[in-house]
């Protein structure tokens, strides 16, 4: 076992250190909080200001994290105010795990004279109580070696947390009563968000008023806070619905507890009398006192008492309301609550279980509302509780011989008051957010399934807001294995599934930020069909025009449906926006990734995806038809591939660049990222693409034959604007190796040109070069009137030529 150490070894490690004088010797806790650890006191010698600080060091150190408080100083950058604060603020000191005590605590100790370095100054006071040199401090302190990020984090424990910043403004409440909707979780605490949503569990009352109390420490008594707003019953049971909060006189029946038994005539006779003493300018009926103070019940003995004037018109109220039952029932005859003591009836029993239930935990479970200051157009909040058990009251019991009854008021209501918190969008996304060039775009996907469902959930993880969605389809048990969905969203659409795990992820999505396409409609009432949630067949067959214009608004479009007519159509359509198309291949061993940065969209997933050899081993579903199309993936590894893609999107875009098409393999090192790069032909508006990989593979060939080293394969785009070379192939293997990519790509990839070395200067090649490439464009057994030449140069660089209007021109690298 570890060789843990006892509170001795500490006392008398910091008694020999240098840069402490020991206060109090180390010890177990006494306290009944902490268990489990030993506290001591030291004084940091050699400080700007004094500084003692409590140690706390739990049994298992150094498994188990040491903690440094202080009462010397507050309002530090990572001098935290919240836990047992009692014993002073904490330092946060991050320190990293070191293997053995001594060695900890040497680390520690660095880390906490490097805060005193840093933090403490002579131009401070010790204790910081201006809020803005506190905010000042803290973003200008982060540590070297944590994530500046940190300087915005908030207490993870913290009571009330408004999870978004829609507290501040007035306009987000319209009423100035109502209800937040909230995250309770099981230790109490409370995260409210802007409107209820699925995962919402709890409805917390708040109210908002115009100006603070008079009195600041009304605030801590519900009753006060009542007589200095003029609330009404109404509000007061809105904020504490099941505790009495009345401030006035109130009377209750208390004659079964007792028994009663007497005859008209003589109930008729003590009502009488009562009226008649009650007429008196002082009367006196026989009762009792009683002050109720949480758990405190101080009672007088019986005895005749001056019934107070407030209180006589309540009886004669209660003598009048009962003296019609007295003559119908002739007499009173109340029978007194059984008290049980055993066999209690079923119904007793469950009576009885509530009672004692009330007695050991409802009373002191805490009421919480949250009371807010509207100053201006601001809203200033607090969270205030109470419980059942901090009403203070007075009562006065009275026996009235037909009647035993009790008039009750309530004096105070002690609430306790907790400042609330709010993350903000910066904090809630602050380590895993998107670059803010990618995170405020308006991004469009159409196609929610395996691919589709990622994606959009990875947006909304990483902090964009602004998303449109597309599909048609409807989930099926089969979808779930593969994708981001669960159980209980079979049945729905997917483009209502999709937004309501957006909703339930980034709580700085508006609705009106979400496009959700699609709706149910009910053609009788056994059928109901989703319509409309297809962009393509809105575009080709309901509204083009509208449907257009509406996609037009998104900066960004990600096709994830696969569809060659979908990525068809969006290439044309939608040119001046970014297109990004991702397709996975058949165990999802390679993703394609096309952008129309590198020329038309379709036709790049055309080339490569058409280059890649897939194993189309149970492609279809069986029964259905080849009208439906499957593939085999894994969840684990269509994720990979997808958030590698999005990663790569982001960091691109974060560096100021263009996302360029690229195609993402599955190996044993992991994943490779085979980026295709684009040329432009000098005064041409034609374009070539060509892979990385092939590029370093043509790189490594060596001459076999006079200066030819191989030949180029790929294809040309349907309008001849755009070539896309797939293969380069050594000379001796060429034959073969483009049969089988002619194969392969089902007569996609065929011949399109030469490769070959050159020892001239630039750009420059033999004469022998260009009346090859020449003889081969006007061959008609060839199948291309423009062949390429790509030059191997003696540098080993690779220069790109097109045969155009009888002269080779050459390709410019776009950035």
């Amino acid at each position: 076992m570890f060789d843990y150490k006892d509170a001795l070894f500490f006392t008398s490690y910091f008694q020999n250190h240098p840069d402490f004088n020991l206060v109090e010797e180390f010890k177990e806790s006494d306290d009944e909080d902490e268990k489990n650890i030993y506290v001591g006191l030291v004084e940091v010698k050699n400080t700007i200001h004094p500084l003692i600080i409590r140690v706390e060091i739990p049994f298992t150190f150094p498994h188990s994290k040491l903690t440094f408080r202080t009462k010397s100083l507050s309002g530090y950058p990572h001098l935290i105010h919240n836990g047992k604060i009692k014993y002073g603020d904490w330092f946060c000191l991050n320190t990293p795990f070191a293997e053995s005590v001594v060695e900890q605590l040497n680390q520690e100790i660095s880390r906490l004279k490097e805060w005193i370095t840093r933090q403490m100054r002579a131009d401070l006071p010790a204790v910081i109580e201006d809020t803005s040199v506190r905010s000042a401090l803290a973003l200008a302190n982060a540590y070297e070696w944590e994530n500046p990020d940190e300087v915005k984090e908030f207490s993870s424990n913290a009571t009330f947390t408004f999870v978004g910043d829609f507290e501040k403004d007035a306009d987000n409440f319209p009423d100035k009563l109502g209800f937040l909707h909230c995250i309770k979780t099981h230790d109490n605490r409370y995260y409210a968000f802007k409107c209820k949503q699925t995962f919402t569990n709890y409805k917390l009352p708040y109210i908002i008023v115009d100006e603070l109390p008079n009195q600041i420490d009304k605030l801590d008594d519900f009753i006060k806070l009542r007589e200095n707003y003029g609330w009404s019953d109404d509000i007061c049971s809105h904020l504490l619905k099941s505790i009495d909060t009345s401030n006035t006189w109130q009377i209750s029946d208390h004659s079964s507890f007792f028994g009663i038994n007497i005859s008209e005539e003589e109930a008729l006779q003590q009502i009488n009398y009562i009226r008649q003493e009650l007429a008196k300018q002082t009367s006196y009926v026989t009762g009792t006192r009683s002050e109720h103070g949480g758990f405190i019940l101080n009672r007088n003995k019986p005895q005749k008492i001056n019934v107070l004037p407030v209180h006589k018109n309540l009886i004669l109220s209660f003598l009048d309301e009962i003296e019609p039952s007295i003559h119908t029932n002739h007499g009173v005859k109340i029978d007194p609550k059984r008290i049980i003591v055993d066999n209690p009836t079923e119904e007793e029993y469950e009576q009885q279980a509530m009672i004692d239930d009330w007695i050991e935990f409802g009373q002191f479970e805490f009421k919480p509302f949250v009371f807010g200051v509207k100053v201006d157009q601001r809203i200033y909040w607090l969270l205030l509780y109470t419980n059942h058990t901090t009403t203070k009251s007075e009562s006065v019991s009275y026996d009235l011989g037909v009647r035993q009854i009790s008039i009750k008021r309530n004096k105070s209501i002690t609430l306790w008051r907790v400042s609330t918190q709010s993350i903000d969008s910066s904090m809630f996304f602050g380590r895993g957010c998107l670059c803010d060039n990618l995170k405020k775009k308006r991004i469009a996907i159409v196609g929610l399934g395996a691919i589709g469902s990622m994606v959009a959930e990875s947006l909304a993880h990483s902090g964009v807001s602004k998303i449109g969605l597309w599909d048609s389809d409807i989930i099926e048990p089969g979808n779930i294995c593969r994708s981001t969905y669960t159980l209980a969203d079979i049945g729905e659409s997917k483009v209502q599934a999709i937004e309501n795990k957006i909703k339930s992820i980034n709580p700085f999505i508006e609705a009106k930020e979400i496009k959700a396409h699609g709706h149910w409609f009910m053609h009788n009432a056994n059928y109901s069909e989703y319509v409309e949630g297809s962009f393509y067949d809105n575009v080709n067959y309901k509204s083009q025009e509208d449907s257009l214009k509406e996609i037009q608004d998104f900066d960004m479009i990600i096709d994830c449906t696969g569809s060659n007519e979908m990525l068809h159509f969006l290439s044309y359509a939608v040119p001046k926006n970014e297109l990004v198309s991702l397709c996975i291949t058949n165990h999802a061993n390679e993703l394609v990734c096309t952008t129309n940065a590198d020329g038309n969209a379709f036709e790049l997933r055309k080339a490569y995806l058409s280059r890649i050899e897939q194993d189309t081993k149970n492609f279809y579903v069986e029964g259905s038809g080849c009208y439906s199309p499957t593939f085999l993936a894994k969840y684990f590894d269509i994720a990979s591939l997808v958030n590698c893609c999005i990663r790569n999107l982001d960091n691109t875009i974060n560096e100021g660049k263009i996302m360029h098409s690229c195609v993402l393999s599955h190996c044993k090192s992991g994943i490779l990222i085979d980026y295709i790069h684009t040329y432009k032909l000098k005064d041409y508006k034609i374009y070539l693409n060509i892979p990385e990989e092939t590029i370093l593979d043509a790189k490594e060939m060596t001459m076999t034959d006079g200066s030819c080293l191989g030949y180029v394969l790929g294809c040309y785009s349907a309008d001849g604007k755009q070539i896309m070379i797939t293969h380069i192939v050594e000379y001796l293997s060429a034959k073969e190796k483009l049969n089988d990519a002619y194969s392969t790509s089902k007569g996609i990839i065929d011949y399109i040109g030469d490769y070959a070395y050159s020892d001239y200067e630039n750009d420059s090649y033999s004469s022998d070069l260009f009346d090859s490439i020449a003889a081969k464009s006007a061959d008609d057994e060839i199948n291309t009137n423009n062949p390429l030449l790509i030059i191997k140069k003696k540098d080993g660089s690779l220069s790109f030529l097109l045969f155009i209007n009888n002269e080779l021109v050459p390709f410019e690298e776009m950035n």
